[in-house]
């Protein structure tokens, strides 16, 4: 019996202080720039990550939507995804004067799906509008890998409790 609870607490501290992959997938560019004012709604959005992105078939694993000022999509046609970058063509038919919001989300090749949005406007002319707060938001989920870690280390130190609660009651004596 003792083997065994002595084989729980190895595997359980191992699997605890085991290197893990903590990072997700994360912008490291975006066209047109966040918290920029340009003259023209561009032709197409396009959002570059660190990390290569799942395409899977005809499943629409990958989103990327323009919002104009009017809360209107300006998207037009399918996302397309090379490798680490995802772009969306645009309908110049939307643009008007203001603050846009790109909306993304993306899988990694480490499986795990990030969303969020960053802001940029349009001037057509007219002096830039204020923006929304500056940086890209990023939305990981709920269920985090250190959500995950805490419940290991839980685990651990029950099994640490029920180790030494079996070693005093039932340890040969001295």
């Amino acid at each position: 019996m003792q083997r065994v609870f002595a084989l729980l607490i190895v595997f359980t501290v191992i699997s605890i202080f085991q290197p893990s992959a903590n990072a997700h997938v994360s912008v490291v560019s975006t066209s047109p720039q966040y918290q920029s004012t340009i003259d023209t709604l561009p032709e197409q959005v396009v959002i570059g990550f660190n990390s290569p992105l799942i395409v899977l078939g005809s499943k629409k694993t990958n989103t990327l939507e323009v919002i104009n000022p009017n809360l209107e999509s300006v998207t037009l046609g399918d996302v397309k995804v090379d490798g680490s970058v995802i772009s969306v063509a645009l309908n110049q038919d939307g643009a008007v004067a203001g603050d846009y919001t790109v909306r993304y989300r993306v899988v990694s090749t480490d499986g795990h799906a990030v969303s969020g949005s960053y802001h940029f406007a349009i001037s057509n002319g007219q002096p830039p509008a204020a923006l929304a707060p500056a940086g890209i938001e990023e939305d990981h989920g709920f269920w985090h890998l250190h959500t995950l870690h805490t419940l290991e280390a839980l685990l651990a130190l029950a099994l640490i409790a029920a180790w030494a609660l079996y070693r005093s009651r039932f340890a040969p004596g001295k």
